[in-house]
């Protein structure tokens, strides 16, 4: 990916991340973040089921989980994170109590809209969900 400003090392990357109050209450710990990819670790909590006998996580939770990681694997492509325009979910099982891995990468990197996608995996390694959106890009003027 040519124009790329070098990747942050992970622990300024999860204290990047951790500014947000949400992903805090996540618990989002970055286990690897480079140019090409980023995973992060989600610790679940009760609060996450949807209040079905399995306690399988809310569907919203793993959706901010997947837009997250595509977002911040953008950072760690380009340095920045950037709004999301559009963004696909889909679902594939339940995903059962115990911490998430999410999986981050950037599929274009480009000057007004990139691409990413990520998906969750369940402590067993099972893909739960996966997602794919577009951010707008905004490159720095020269100067």
């Amino acid at each position: 990916m040519g124009g790329l400003v070098n990747a942050a090392p992970a622990g300024t990357i999860e204290d990047r991340i951790r500014l947000s109050p949400f992903h805090t209450w996540l618990d989002l710990r970055v286990l690897e973040a480079d140019a090409s990819q980023l995973r992060l670790r989600a610790t679940w909590r009760e609060e996450w089921s949807n209040g079905d006998s399995r306690h399988s996580t809310h569907g919203g939770i793993v959706a901010a989980l997947l837009d997250l990681a595509a977002d911040w694997a953008i950072a760690c492509a380009g340095g920045q994170t950037a709004p999301t325009l559009d963004f696909a979910v889909q679902y594939l099982r339940a995903a059962k109590p115990g911490d998430l891995v999410v999986v981050g990468r950037v599929l274009k990197l480009g000057r007004s809209v990139t691409f990413a996608e990520a998906e969750v995996l369940d402590s067993d390694g099972e893909t739960v969900a996966v997602g794919r959106g577009t951010y707008a890009s905004f490159t720095k003027a020269a100067g």
